[in-house]
């Protein structure tokens, strides 16, 4: 998995790129409306498009002879049972696009997950870092010490639970930069990534945690290499607050926004790529 992510990252970084300057949110409809149209082009390509359209005008007639028949029980009964099969078949009928769509899809979300669903820490702004060691390298490592760039204070001396095998630090930012927290582990040294900024609104990559070797957690946080399972440390996250990306107004979550004009591009083009959904 951390090929696959050392691979995508940069793309998404490449993507992303020219809308640096700009509000997030103008980046989030932008790709929403590529992410539609393209999955309205897949869909027509890897569906029963033929068996599909003979469904919808089964639905369409269905409906027409409830319509025409309400006061007809056993036409109504009938043709209800018959909108019902149709229905299942329509949807049948999608599952191979959609399937095929998954994974792809997922991995969109998790590249713009770390760009939306938190912003980065503020000048100033306190968080909390911690760094969770394996459970056979506890007892030679837990002392060990976070070092911090020029830029970063740390309020609170080291935190540690023995039983969660973890170190914790409260630190404080007060400028703004993209800079790396350092430990020391035999010999080695490790990093974390520190996004500190003054300007929220712009797009940022921020990642809350440097996943270990469980790959659900490499997936979801994709943009910082993961652990090995025979390594030291575990894991490592900082706090970072949830961030806030409002449409025309409505402060709603960005996967709510990516989902609903991913759909209506993907509806507006059905004419134009001339696809039945």
């Amino acid at each position: 998995m951390n090929a696959l992510n050392s691979i995508l990252t940069p793309i998404a970084d490449i993507l992303l790129a020219p809308f640096g300057r700009l509000p997030s949110q103008v980046a989030l409809i932008f790709w929403s409306v590529v992410v539609g149209i393209a999955m309205a082009w897949v869909f027509k390509h890897t569906s029963n498009q033929q068996r599909l359209k003979e469904v919808a005008s089964c639905i369409k007639a269905q409906l027409l002879a409830i319509k025409l028949f309400k006061d007809d029980l056993g036409v109504t009964f009938r043709c209800q049972r018959e909108l019902m099969k149709a229905t299942g078949f329509r949807l049948l009928h999608s599952m191979p696009p959609m399937l095929i769509m998954l994974i792809p899809i997922a991995l969109i979300l998790t590249h713009l997950a770390v760009r939306y669903e938190f912003r980065p820490i503020q000048p100033d702004e306190s968080s909390v870092v911690e760094l969770t060691l394996s459970s056979t390298h506890w007892e030679a490592n837990k002392d060990l010490q976070l070092q911090v760039p020029p830029q970063v204070e740390i309020e609170t001396p080291a935190l540690r639970d023995h039983e969660r095998h973890t170190v914790s630090w409260r630190i404080r930012p007060t400028a703004p930069s993209v800079t790396p927290l350092t430990w020391t582990i035999a010999d080695q040294t490790v990093e974390k990534t520190l996004v500190v900024s003054d300007r929220p609104g712009l797009l940022h990559r921020v990642s809350p945690q440097r996943p270990g070797s469980n790959i659900f957690d490499r997936i979801l946080y994709p943009t910082e290499s993961g652990f090995t399972s025979d390594s030291p440390v575990q894991s490592i996250s900082i706090q970072y607050p949830r961030n806030s990306s409002p449409i025309f107004g409505l402060d709603i979550p960005w996967w709510a926004t990516f989902f609903i004009v991913s759909m209506l591009a993907a509806v507006a083009t059905r004419p134009w790529l001339k696809v039945q959904f």
